[in-house]
């Protein structure tokens, strides 16, 4: 059975007040104020509705996002937004801090390897959720937009902890779905990464084979952008060296759970299109397509923002 129970979660309590009840705020700890945590911590904090708290190594920041506030001993709702360079340090690290905090319900907002989240579970044997973090790394305002447009996907090691996981969400403005496992939401934002680098990958190579056949490669992908205009099944991708925060390390990180080929074949395009891109005639083919590319993305978004509004 992938899904099991605990006891309940703890239901908050009530306070009264010359006898009006009044509800306590939920208390939150971020742990690790990056780009996701500050995130998170921003997004909370504007609400009104909670009492937010964060953490970091690097005290100058985390006195500059979340001042001087002590963490409180038993938090009714951690959330672990650390990196995951090496998934051994990040599971003794998540479990340090649940170890220290003892908090309700843990929540881990990283990308981490399939497995991380039932092996930190079967360590610590409390309430803990996967929901990761979308959004573009461009600034912290693009990052608050993109985690409130898109649904916050949930992973529970138990169906009371996503449950619990998808009401604090809610609470919080955002859309929710709840997946069977942690597993599904592990994946599912491994994968939304990889799909991306591997449609990049297999533009690189194509952009090769045109080039071997001296085909003009942006009139080459000119029935794609046709077909993909009626269809909207054939995106275009400009064939750059595959860059960003997200991308690379993602397929990298999944390589060392699962041997695959496939994924080996994403990394070594990519280093050969590190070496091609130096020619100025490669840098300038792509730089069209690139070119092509955004037109089209930017005119169906149109188009798709026109008929919202109709």
């Amino acid at each position: 059975m992938r899904v099991r129970r605990l006891n309940s979660l703890t239901v908050l309590p009530c306070c009264f007040v010359r006898g009006h009840q009044k509800m306590v705020k939920e208390t939150v700890l971020i742990v690790g104020l990056g780009e996701v945590g500050h995130t998170l911590f921003d997004l909370f904090e504007e609400t009104g509705k909670f009492d937010v708290y964060g953490l970091d190594l690097d005290k100058e920041k985390m006195r500059g996002i979340a001042g001087g506030k002590k963490p409180p001993d038993k938090p009714d709702f951690m959330h672990v937004c650390i990196p995951c360079m090496e998934p051994e340090k990040f599971i003794r690290t998540t479990k340090e801090y649940m170890e220290k905090f003892r908090p309700k319900l843990t929540i881990i907002d990283s990308t981490i390897p399939p497995g991380t989240t039932e092996r930190i579970f079967k360590k610590m044997q409390m309430p803990l959720a996967h929901s990761p973090v979308r959004g573009m790394h461009k600034s912290l305002e693009t990052m608050k937009r993109d985690v409130r447009f898109w649904k916050k996907y949930v992973g529970g090691v138990t169906e009371e902890s996503a449950e619990e996981a998808r009401k604090h969400f809610e609470k919080l403005g955002l859309k929710v779905k709840v997946l069977k496992s942690p597993a599904e939401t592990e994946l599912a934002k491994l994968f939304e990464t990889i799909f991306r680098a591997w449609m990049i990958a297999s533009f690189q190579e194509m952009h090769r084979i045109s080039r071997h056949f001296k085909a003009d490669f942006n009139e080459v992908v000119d029935m794609l952008e046709d077909i993909h205009r009626v269809d909207l099944n054939k995106p275009l991708h400009f064939p750059d060296v595959i860059g960003g925060h997200c991308l690379i390390p993602n397929t990298e990180m999944l390589l060392k759970s699962y041997d695959s080929e496939f994924l080996r074949l994403i990394l070594r395009s990519n280093e050969k299109r590190k070496a091609e891109i130096k020619d100025k005639t490669v840098k300038d083919e792509v730089e069209k397509v690139k070119i092509r590319a955004e037109k089209l993305q930017k005119e169906l978004m149109q188009e798709l923002k026109r008929e919202r509004t109709l």
